[in-house]
């Protein structure tokens, strides 16, 4: 597996306190017409929940945010992003968490660290937040990570990496399941 975790990201010493702000819930500050529709696809496998959402414009990223947020998740709610043909930067990253209230990122691509360092401030741990050299890494990293009941958004992803990252899940499911057999049989 060739990925590395966020231990190489920089400190966050110089880390805000939102002490006295006032809070509100990222539906309030939406308008209907504010955002773009973005196009999304809802997959289930073997109990995790995949919404692979494409577009790359900011719109269509909160409209993605949106649907995680709103969707009914009984595990985490993950991000996998490729940054390849995107340029989201370290306030992108923020929102994953804030706005889509995700509760592990996982990145890749040229911008991939900096959307890391943002969910990084916005309060998720190190264990929380991989960043990775390449899809098929960030891939690797995001299943082994993934259990039963998760929800996760898919940003930035083609298509052929997301059918692959299908056959993955099925295939590391599938693998658990049979050797949790054999230990419940021996």
């Amino acid at each position: 597996m060739d990925w590395t975790d966020t231990l190489m990201l920089e400190s966050n010493r110089n880390k805000p306190s939102f002490e006295g702000m006032q809070v509100r819930r990222f539906e309030e500050d939406l308008k209907v017409d504010s955002i773009k529709a973005v196009s999304a696809r809802v997959l289930a496998v073997q109990g995790v929940t995949l919404v692979h959402a494409t577009g790359r414009e900011p719109d269509e990223l909160a409209a993605a945010l949106a649907i995680l947020r709103g969707f009914r998740a009984t595990g985490r709610r993950v991000v996998l992003c490729d940054t390849s043909m995107l340029a989201p930067g370290r306030q992108n990253g923020r929102s994953l968490v804030e706005k889509g209230g995700a509760q592990a990122v996982v990145s890749c691509g040229m911008h991939g660290r900096d959307l890391a360092i943002g969910a990084r401030d916005a309060g998720l741990d190190l264990g929380s937040v991989v960043v990775c050299r390449d899809v098929k890494s960030a891939c690797e990293a995001l299943v082994s990570q993934l259990g039963p009941g998760d929800t996760v958004l898919l940003w930035g992803v083609d298509q052929e990496t997301c059918n692959r990252l299908v056959n993955w899940l099925e295939k590391h499911f599938s693998e658990r399941f049979r050797s949790q057999e054999a230990r419940l049989a021996a």
